[in-house]
């Protein structure tokens, strides 16, 4: 009996286990980037994601301080999002930590102050789909994955630093996306998580001596790693729709399908 009780607990174990994670993953459709400091274009970055995990590697994501310079602290940003597709039906997910891993040469007083970390999940669903002369209508739900402004690491506050890193920022307030049941969910929906990362470099207070490199000289500039976790949704609670919910957020209609409204516009937002 005792054997067949260890059996059973390690067979409900498995399956718990088994269950962490969806059987697909969603599929990353496409990539878009924002001029910002240390992300000019999508295609300045390779991305991969996986049941527990989504990286991202930044080719150009690097800042630079040094004596003769005017300004004092300098911020390497990336502001981008991805657009996710085949999402698990019956599924939710959420982001618990982001791992940064690069370089930094710093002396003189030159220190990377801080790490920045924002993502939020927007699902828009159309509502009807129905002839061209009818309205429109799409839902939005969403949530803010993670919020975390300013984690303080100072890096080369202690002195001359000049090698590799790794900084984890854990995510203690973890929100989940909205639950994919199936009740709005089609192929006509749109997916995205908007991303903004941000590494703080500065010399205040040394504006004489500070001399700092952030980021890699060969290979990516920098690393971002983030934590996926799942859970599975209660199928008792239909609308489970994430932190927020817009009904009737966006309305497309043409005004006069006839082609009457000469010198009008067709479409009226």
């Amino acid at each position: 009996m005792k054997a067949a009780s260890v059996l059973s607990t390690l067979a409900v174990a498995g399956l718990a286990l088994a269950q962490s994670a969806p059987e697909t993953i969603p599929t990353i459709l496409g990539v878009r980037g924002a001029n910002s400091a240390g992300c000019f274009s999508a295609t300045s970055m390779n991305l991969a994601l996986k049941s527990d995990s989504l990286r991202f590697d930044f080719a150009d994501m690097r800042a630079s301080v040094n004596p003769t310079d005017q300004y004092d602290s300098e911020a390497a940003i990336c502001i981008m999002s991805i657009e996710l597709g085949a999402f698990p039906q019956g599924w939710r997910f959420a982001l618990s930590d982001v791992t940064y891993t690069g370089h930094a040469r710093l002396s003189g007083g030159a220190r990377v102050e801080s790490f920045a970390a924002n993502s939020y999940f927007q699902w828009e669903h159309l509502k009807n789909n129905a002839a061209i002369d009818q309205p429109t209508v799409k839902n939005a739900s969403g949530s803010y994955l993670m919020d975390i402004p300013e984690a303080k690491i100072n890096l080369g506050a202690s002195g001359f630093y000049d090698q590799d890193f790794t900084f984890n920022i854990r995510n203690n307030n973890l929100v989940w996306s909205p639950c994919f049941t199936g009740q709005e969910y089609s192929y006509d929906d749109k997916m995205q998580v908007q991303f903004q990362f941000q590494a703080y470099l500065t010399k205040a207070g040394f504006s004489k001596t500070g001399y700092g490199v952030f980021g890699r000289s060969v290979g990516p500039a920098l690393t971002a790693n983030f934590k996926v976790v799942w859970e599975k949704c209660d199928p008792a609670q239909r609308n489970a729709w994430g932190q927020f919910r817009m009904g009737d957020y966006e309305s497309c209609q043409r005004i006069d399908p006839t082609g009457g409204n000469k010198g009008q516009p067709t479409v009226k937002w």
